[in-house]
């Protein structure tokens, strides 16, 4: 077993363990297995052959496992048997704060490129050749944008690399690159479609692209991106799987991708309307997410229960309530997690709320504390967004806040 996936013994390795910026790989023995297995659905519509490659939006709140549910998803036997899989996060190669549809376009076309060579594969030579010509002129329309154009050169490997560097780095050069590139768009797209052929051919599978992190960008962003733009995002003749912020499935906007949302829940707690009942299949799952991370000993019974609560069901709140108890815990030198250490990490995740939520915000919350109805799409976007009020599922959807802000909400 990779040291970092080790059950920790001391709380320094807890602090790692439970570093929740991180996603799982694929078979991390961390792993927990959902009750409902929702990935299956998204699993099954892969499989099934359809007479244009699809594109869908897996969409459920930041933390929820979208990443690790999409590298086990690239790991899956059946998977790969039919796929040629590309599989990457969009913020480790576009800046997701300033992010537009050019830049997602640019970023399939480089990284089915970038990926296939590094594999050790060519395309053909013709490809080649025409993507070559296509390379310079493209470098043409730059020449005037010495910034630019004097970090071009090295070949189309070099010249994907370098666009994306300054689309992600530069605010300067990334405006130029997109208002250069969006005139030939379509050209962009047809370089795209011919790579994907030629992978396609040579290979004997299809093209499958798996985009993880296309749910930062802000729900404004992300509606220009999946709306407004919708069909030029569609336009590559490979299956796609977009990453989409759950707040954007809130919205009218949503119309145009919700044939094709899947949707990765939180895990379930409690029952609508009643906080007093233990949904224990969710607290398992949850307790499991724990202890397979830190030895039990190592945290009080009590304690371990209120960090699940407090988790609220969502795999990245849990692991930062644990991180936080384990600072605590190192920091008043106890020999294990006490309930004090998860009140502590209570009250900071809390305050960070507090920091964000405007006055409006609060009646709002106080009204889904109330009777957990999701009423209003207008309203409770941002919310979605910042994790302040989260998703369920029953038979229908409903929300509740973020159980931190209970105290808050109900004094």
């Amino acid at each position: 077993m990779p040291e970092e996936f080790i059950e920790a013994d001391n709380f320094e390795l807890a602090l790692t363990n439970f570093d929740p910026s991180y996603p799982l790989p694929a078979d991390c023995p961390f792993h927990v297995e959902r009750e409902d297995k929702p990935l299956e659905r998204l699993k099954t519509a892969l499989l099934i052959d359809h007479k244009q490659a699809p594109k869908y939006f897996f969409s459920g709140h930041r933390g929820c496992g979208k990443s690790t549910e999409l590298n086990n998803l690239a790991a899956d036997e059946k998977i790969k048997e039919k796929f040629y899989i590309i599989n990457y996060s969009m913020k480790d190669v576009c800046d997701v704060n300033n992010l537009n549809y050019i830049d997602v376009l640019l970023s399939i076309g480089a990284q089915i490129y970038i990926q296939y060579i590094e594999a050790g594969n060519e395309l053909s030579s013709e490809l080649k050749s025409e993507l070559e010509t296509w390379e310079k002129s493209i470098e043409k329309t730059f020449e005037e944008k010495t910034s630019i154009e004097t970090s071009f050169g090295g070949g189309l490997k070099a010249f994907f690399f370098t666009m994306l560097a300054k689309i992600k780095t530069e605010d300067s050069s990334r405006k130029i690159i997109r208002e250069k590139i969006e005139p030939k768009l379509s050209e962009l797209i047809e370089k795209i479609n011919l790579i994907i052929s030629d992978i396609n051919a040579k290979e004997k599978k299809t093209v499958l692209v798996l985009i993880d992190d296309l749910d930062k960008p802000s729900l404004e962003k992300a509606k220009e991106i999946f709306y407004n733009n919708f069909t030029a995002i569609t336009q590559p003749k490979c299956y796609i799987v977009y990453t989409v912020p759950i707040s954007i499935m809130f919205t009218q906007e949503s119309t145009t991708i919700r044939d094709f949302q899947v949707s990765l829940p939180n895990i379930k707690l409690h029952s609508k309307e009643d906080r007093t009942y233990k949904h224990e299949p969710g607290y398992r799952v949850m307790r499991l997410f724990i202890t397979k991370r830190i030895k039990k000993e190592l945290i009080d019974s009590d304690a371990l229960e209120y960090a699940v609560k407090m988790g609220a069901g969502v795999f990245r709140e849990t692991a930062r309530i644990m991180q936080i108890a384990s600072y605590s815990a190192l920091e008043h030198k106890r020999n294990k997690i006490i309930r004090d250490d998860i009140e502590r990490a209570e009250r900071e995740m809390r305050s960070d709320f507090k920091r964000i939520l405007r006055t409006e915000h609060y009646k709002i919350l106080k009204e889904i504390y109330n009777d957990n109805e999701i009423c209003g799409i207008e309203k409770i976007g941002d919310l979605l967004h910042n994790l302040s009020v989260l998703e369920y599922v029953n038979y229908e959807n409903w929300c509740d806040i973020h159980p931190t802000l209970e105290k808050l909400i109900n004094p």
